[in-house]
C-alpha cells in the first residue's frame, strides 16, 4: 500500500491531500455531506479497507464507517479523500 500512496502523490501531488485535510479539520456543510455519499459509494468498494500503517490511520467521528480507512488502489486516507475535490475517485461519478 506504501508504494501506491507513493504513486499517487508522485501522480497526483500533494494539493488533493492538503484539501482534505484541510476540509476535515474545518468542517463545513457542504464536505461532511460529500464525505457521507461518499462513503457509501466506497464501502461497496473491493478497495475499501483498514489502513495497513497504524500510524496513518485517521480516526473518524462524523463519518465512523470512514475511520483508519484507506483505498487500497490509490493508497488514500478515505476521511480526507472524500473530502476533496480535486482527484475524484471514478466511481463517485457512476
Amino acid at each position: 500500500m506504501l508504494s501506491s500512496k507513493i504513486k499517487t502523490l508522485i501522480a497526483d501531488g500533494t494539493e488533493p491531500y492538503f484539501e482534505g485535510k484541510r476540509n476535515f479539520e474545518n468542517p463545513t456543510d457542504e464536505f461532511e455531506q460529500l464525505a457521507k455519499q461518499r462513503a457509501t459509494i466506497c464501502g461497496g468498494c473491493r478497495y475499501f479497507r483498514k489502513e495497513p500503517i497504524p500510524f496513518l490511520r485517521i480516526e473518524e467521528t462524523r463519518v465512523p464507517e470512514l475511520s483508519e480507512m484507506a483505498c487500497g488502489k490509490c493508497g488514500c486516507e478515505l476521511s480526507y479523500k472524500t473530502r476533496q475535490d480535486i482527484k475524484k475517485c471514478s466511481k463517485w461519478q457512476q
